[in-house]
């Protein structure tokens, strides 16, 4: 994929609005389009697992819970989870992206599964002020909400005290990164500033699932430390309770650098100083 700088938004409105037709275009090809494979959309409706082995061990046993999944895209994460036991309700501001993890839960027989259009922000009044056991959200979710502050106290409104929030996420160290031309060949080099409060706009063309993709789109990205998710949730009402790094990724953000660990996740190929690349964070509502 070829990115370039375009002119900022307006305002976090225009910001979201665009990123929702960039998702919204998405997400049929992710699916069941040129992107299916990067998903392993065929594998996983024959039965594989779409979590990470150390996300079943941290969140512990859901047997019998309610577990929201915000900002859901397609929903084969959620219905991992729904396999798993849990009662899951999925929530993505993309109508495409509801349609497909709709169709999906009719194709495995998750009947009792629901699946909501809303934004983040519109989540507590989309849900009827309905409250779950556990939220899970993450895998490059972070990135396009304007306001981690909101976020939490969203998630905080969403919860039962003493529920769980879970999260996954590609590391600050990784999100700063971008690939260039060195003098022996690519090189990995810091490009974005993490202390920018605004969004990284850019217009380019391809997916994370499918680079060949025809379709050009526009971007908002807003960076995150990891005080300003920590602090965020704190002052929400969370108590941490772990954040553990890792050096596999559920991407692979330069293909020239990355192999495949293990199915649905990638790490830096040998000859490449190991470097956290992503994270895993679960709080408690107080």
């Amino acid at each position: 994929m070829a990115w370039r700088p375009v002119p900022p938004p307006e305002d976090d409105e225009q910001a979201v609005r665009e990123n929702l037709e960039s998702w919204d275009a998405m997400a049929h090809m992710h699916a069941q389009g040129s992107g299916a494979g990067f998903y392993r959309i065929e594998q996983w409706l024959a039965g594989e697992s779409k979590l990470g082995p150390w996300e079943i061990e941290e969140i512990g046993p859901v047997e019998g819970k309610s577990l929201l999944h915000l900002q859901c895209h397609i929903g084969t994460d959620s219905l991992s989870w729904a396999r798993e036991g849990a009662r899951v309700t999925g929530l993505d501001f993309s109508p495409n992206a509801i349609e497909e993890a709709r169709r999906f839960a009719g194709i495995l027989g998750f009947d009792d599964a629901r699946f909501v259009v809303s934004s983040v922000s519109d989540a507590v009044d989309a849900l009827e002020g309905e409250r779950f056991d556990i939220i899970y959200t993450g895998r490059g979710a972070l990135c396009w909400l304007p306001d981690l502050k909101e976020w939490a106290r969203v998630c905080a409104a969403l919860l039962r005290p003493g529920g769980t929030l879970y999260l996954e996420e590609s590391t600050p160290t990784v999100n700063i990164m971008d690939s260039e031309e060195g003098p022996e060949g690519p090189r990995l080099v810091p490009k974005y500033d993490l202390f920018e409060e605004g969004p990284i706009s850019e217009i380019g063309e391809g997916s994370y699932a499918d680079p060949d993709w025809p379709g050009e789109r526009i971007t908002h990205c807003w960076e995150y430390r990891y005080d300003t998710i920590i602090n965020a949730l704190i002052e929400g009402g969370f108590r941490m309770d772990l954040l553990n790094e890792r050096d596999e990724l559920f991407y692979a953000p330069w293909p020239e650098f990355f192999e495949h660990s293990r199915p649905n996740y990638w790490r830096l190929r040998d000859g490449n100083v190991p470097m956290p690349l992503s994270f895993t964070l679960k709080a408690t509502r107080l």
